[in-house]
């Protein structure tokens, strides 16, 4: 709990901005996103929903930009330069849950 009143020009308020960026800068970083999922063995269609999903915010801002032709490409792209093309791990597959009942008391 805060022990002063709320002050509006307070010093040590959290503000979020946009800054500018330099040209490309979208499209490295769109890049960088799916290079990261690729290595992890994410397939194309697991990866599109990373940008149409405006849940995540920096993906889908992307996705809008640049539009669905751009990500499909780049995502095809950047499959095939790290040979992911060849052996995808499809998006059907999930992680095996284990109920808390069945976890042991030491790991």
């Amino acid at each position: 709990m805060p022990q002063e009143e709320f002050v509006p020009e307070d010093p040590m308020g959290l503000i979020g901005m946009v800054l500018p960026g330099e040209p490309g800068q979208l499209e490295a970083m769109a890049e960088c996103f799916i290079e990261e999922y690729v290595r992890l063995g994410w397939s194309e269609g697991r990866l599109m929903t990373l940008f149409v999903n405006p849940m995540f915010l920096a993906t889908h801002r992307i996705y809008r930009t640049k539009g669905e032709a751009y990500v499909r490409d780049l995502i095809r792209r950047t499959r095939a330069k790290w040979g992911a093309a060849v052996n995808p791990v499809e998006a059907t597959q999930s992680l095996s849950v284990i109920p808390l009942c069945e976890i042991p008391d030491r790991l």
